[in-house]
């Protein structure tokens, strides 16, 4: 089953998806975080034959609310009823960080790591991968 991951930011959102044997992430598109990116993603979920889309979910380290969980639980609330699988949260601490480190261990050049969107998007790809790895095989 194939899954798709979202990285809900204020101006962007990045998106990733896994092959079909649901084993690995990889960066998919970035999309701009308008009134109908909701129903945009869902239609990228559909094109794509995705099974379910997961969220990365915004906490502090001891669990608390951030300033964006808020915003991304709205989000969630507009995707749900929209998509046509299930859609589900996950803990995104230390996505964007760990983006970064990510996007110099694949060898992404420096101009390409600056561009707006990919740390939106290889954040997405580590969100889904650690879903990934979490599922029972």
């Amino acid at each position: 089953m194939r899954a798709l991951a979202v990285d809900h930011g204020a101006v962007r959102i990045g998106l990733a998806i896994s092959d079909e044997l649901g084993m690995l992430a990889r960066p998919l598109v970035v999309v701009n975080n308008s009134p109908n990116a909701a129903q945009q993603i869902a239609q990228i979920a559909r094109d794509e034959s995705v099974g379910i889309i997961v969220v990365g979910m915004p906490h502090h380290l001891d669990g608390r609310e951030t300033d964006s969980t808020r915003r991304v639980q709205e989000f969630v609330a507009q995707l749900t009823p929209a998509a046509h699988c299930p859609v589900v949260e996950w803990d995104e601490a230390y996505t964007t960080r760990d983006a970064g480190t990510l996007m110099i261990a694949s060898g992404v050049k420096k101009k390409k790591r600056s561009q707006r969107g990919q740390s939106d998007l290889w954040a997405a790809a580590i969100i889904l991968q650690r879903w990934l790895d979490a599922q029972p095989r």
